[in-house]
């Protein structure tokens, strides 16, 4: 048996995080392996890093959307307002 370490830091819990450190020499096929577990992990990452980007630019939109359309019901407001008070004026003007 070897005494070469592989090490793991990390806890061991199903959402810990493990770094894993090796130096090792595999056959081809087990080095493959590995390799295809490596890269599948960094495509979900990137797929995730991207879905949170476009949830994050819809968030910002809707909120956009949220403030354009309050502004737009609180300037029909005041617009609605203000007509009302001119009639007002005239009459006292007469």
């Amino acid at each position: 048996m070897s005494e070469e370490i592989v090490e793991l830091n990390g806890a061991e819990s199903p959402t810990g995080r493990i770094r894993v450190k090796l130096d090792l020499e595999l056959p081809h096929s087990e080095a493959m392996a590995v390799l295809a577990i490596v890269h599948d992990y960094k495509d979900k990452a990137k797929k995730q890093a991207e879905a949170d980007r476009r949830r994050a630019e819809a968030d910002r939109r809707k909120a956009e959307a949220a403030a354009k359309k309050a502004a737009k019901a609180e300037a029909a407001k005041a617009g609605k307002k203000a007509p009302a008070a001119k009639p007002d004026a005239a009459k006292t003007a007469d």
